[in-house]
C-alpha cells in the first residue's frame, strides 16, 4: 500500500515536473548512479516525514518495520534504520486523485444507467407507437398492407363518390402523426359512382362509336360495353343495335348498374382466301364442326345413305383438300348415314305380297271399302315410296292400304239385337265404311230380340248409309189371335 501511496506524494510530483522542465544533461554512469542514490535518499526522508504507512505494526515488537518498502518507479529499497514508527493518526492518507476517479466512476455509472433507461424507454415507445403515413388518394390495399405489417387495426367507412375511383381513400384521421398501435385508424374509402343513379341515355343510333365511348367514360357506366361487329350493310363505326342484359329494363329507367351492350360496325369483313381446306375424309362430324367454328368458315353437313361407306364417315367434300377459302365461302361435306332402308312402292304389290316386300321395315296391311277402287286395288300408303331410313332413325309403322270394293249388306236374320254392335263395327266401320243403323221393334212370332227384317238386304250400298233393322218383340202369336187381321199388321217402332 505504501508503494502505491509513495507514487502520489506532492514532492514526487514536483520532482517529476522539475525533471521534465529542466533540460536533460548527459552524465557519466558513475554520476548518474550517485545522483540517483541522493535523490532516492532525499525522497525517502521526505516520504518518511509526510506519509502515514498503511501496514500493520506488531505491538510486541514496536521498533520493527518491514525490511523493504517500494518508494519510487525504480523500486529502490529503503534501509530499515530510516523507517520510523508512524503515529496512529497518520495511518489515514487522503488521495485526491483517487477520490476524483471514484467520483468520475460514479458519474459514468449513473450516466450509463440513465442512457440504458432512456434506451429501454425508446425501445418500448418504438414498439408500441408508429408514424401514420398519409394514405389519402391511395388504394385501400396499400393501407391494409401497411396496417398488417405494423399490427394496426383499420376502421373503414365506405361512401359513394363520383369523383373518386373505387377503393380510393378519401379521408384519413391523424395522418402524418405518431400514434399508438392500439389506436384504431379511421379511413373513408370511395365506392365509386352510385350504381343506383338513373342515367338518361342518348340516341346511340345517331352517335359514332367514339362518341358512345366518351359518353360511357363521362358517366362512369362500368357495366356498359361497346362491341364491334362486322357488317355487310352498316358503315364502319356506325351504330348497329343496343341490347340490355335484362330484357325488362327500359331506356327511361336505365341505371348505372344495368348491363348494356352497344353494337357498332367494323365495316365489311375482308374477303381473303387464306384458309387452307383440310382433308375431311378421316374426320368425324364433331371435328368438322370444331374446325368450322375455329376458322370462321361455314361448313354445311349433309347426310346421305351409302351402301359402301360406313355410317358417320365422309363421302365427299365440295372443295378439295389443299385449296384455299375465305370466311365468306361455304363448304358442303356429305357424311354417310350407312345403308338405307328404303320404303317400297306398294302399288306394285298385291295385299298378299305387300307383307314381305320390305322385311326390314315394320309394314302393316290394311283393307278398306271403296266406292271407286275395285276389290284388291291399291289405295295408298302412309309413308311415301322411296323414303330412306337408317339405323340411327326411329322407324315408323308403315301402312299399305288395299280396297275391299263397294260395301255389301248381308242378311242379318237370326242375329240378336246384341250382336248388331259388333257386326256393324267389324264388318263396316273398321273397314272404312260409315254404315249406321237403328232398331225398330215389331210384333212378330219370332223369338224376342232377334232380327226379323232390315231396310237393305243382300245389296251394295254407299260408303255412308243408314239401315233400319227390325227386331221381334216375341208377341206375334198372342196378338194375332186377339186382333183382327188388319190390326195384326201394325208394328211399333223404336229408334
Amino acid at each position: 500500500m505504501s508503494d502505491f501511496l509513495s507514487n502520489f506524494t506532492n514532492d514526487k510530483y514536483k520532482a517529476e515536473n522539475e525533471k521534465l522542465a529542466k533540460p536533460e544533461v548527459t552524465k557519466t554512469p558513475e554520476e548518474s548512479k550517485e545522483t540517483e542514490n541522493v535523490a532516492t535518499s532525499n525522497a525517502t526522508e521526505k516520504t518518511s516525514a509526510k506519509l502515514k504507512p498503511t501496514f500493520n505494526v506488531d505491538e510486541k515488537e514496536p521498533n520493527q518495520v518491514p525490511d523493504k518498502v517500494a518508494v519510487s518507479k525504480h523500486k529502490s529499497i529503503l534501509p530499515t534504520k530510516m523507517i520510523q514508527k508512524p503515529a496512529p493518526d497518520d495511518l489515514l492518507v487522503k488521495d485526491n486523485t483517487f477520490a476524483k476517479k471514484q467520483k468520475r466512476k460514479r458519474l459514468i455509472i449513473g450516466a450509463t444507467i440513465v442512457v440504458a433507461m432512456a434506451a429501454i424507454g425508446w425501445f418500448y415507445y418504438s414498439q408500441t407507437h408508429v408514424k401514420l403515413p398519409d394514405f389519402t388518394g391511395k388504394q385501400i390495399s396499400t393501407a391494409q398492407t401497411w396496417a398488417d405489417e405494423n399490427k394496426v387495426k383499420l376502421e373503414v367507412k365506405r361512401v359513394y363518390d363520383f369523383d373518386k375511383k373505387v377503393n380510393t381513400i378519401i379521408k384519413e384521421e391523424n395522418k402524418n402523426r405518431t400514434i399508438a398501435k392500439s389506436k384504431v385508424v379511421k379511413l373513408t374509402v370511395s365506392l365509386g359512382a352510385d350504381p343506383k343513379t338513373k342515367i338518361g341515355l342518348p340516341d346511340f343510333s345517331k352517335m359514332q362509336v367514339a362518341d358512345a365511348r366518351a359518353f360511357i367514360k363521362e358517366n362512369k357506366l362500368e357495366n356498359t360495353t361497346v362491341q364491334l361487329d362486322y357488317s355487310e350493310t352498316v358503315a364502319k363505326d356506325a351504330f348497329i343495335k343496343q341490347e340490355f342484359a335484362n330484357k325488362d329494363v327500359k331506356v327511361e329507367d336505365f341505371k348505372r348498374e344495368d348491363n348494356l351492350t352497344l353494337h357498332y360496325s367494323k365495316g365489311k369483313e375482308p374477303i381473303e382466301k387464306n384458309i387452307d381446306v383440310p382433308d375431311f375424309a378421316n374426320k368425324t362430324e364433331v371435328e368438322i364442326k370444331t374446325w368450322s367454328k375455329d376458322k370462321g368458315v361455314k361448313v354445311e353437313i349433309v347426310g346421305e345413305g351409302s351402301a359402301t361407306i360406313m355410317a358417320d364417315k365422309v363421302i365427299s367434300q365440295s372443295i378439295k383438300a389443299g385449296e384455299k377459302v375465305s370466311k365468306a365461302d361455304t363448304i358442303t361435306v356429305k357424311i354417310s348415314l350407312g345403308k338405307p332402308l328404303i320404303v317400297p312402292d306398294f302399288s306394285q304389290f298385291t295385299s298378299d305380297e305387300a307383307g314381305t316386300a320390305a322385311k326390314e321395315l315394320p309394314v302393316m296391311i290394311k283393307q278398306v271399302y271403296s266406292d271407286t277402287v275395285p276389290y284388291g286395288g291399291f289405295i295408298g300408303q302412309n309413308v311415301a315410296a322411296g323414303t330412306q331410313f337408317f339405323a340411327k332413325d326411329t322407324l315408323p309403322d308403315i301402312t299399305a292400304t288395299y280396297s275391299l270394293g263397294r260395301v255389301y249388306i248381308k242378311d242379318l236374320s237370326g242375329q240378336t239385337e246384341g250382336d248388331l254392335q259388333a257386326t256393324f263395327y267389324t264388318e263396316y266401320k273398321s273397314k272404312g265404311a260409315n254404315v249406321t243403323y237403328e232398331v225398330q221393334y215389331v210384333t212378330n212370332s219370332a223369338t224376342k230380340g232377334t232380327v226379323v227384317g232390315q231396310s237393305a238386304l243382300n245389296e251394295f250400298v254407299p260408303l255412308s248409309c243408314h239401315i233400319v233393322v227390325q227386331i221381334s218383340d216375341g208377341q206375334g202369336k198372342e196378338a194375332a189371335a186377339a186382333m183382327p187381321e188388319a190390326e195384326s199388321s201394325k208394328v211399333t217402332s223404336k229408334k
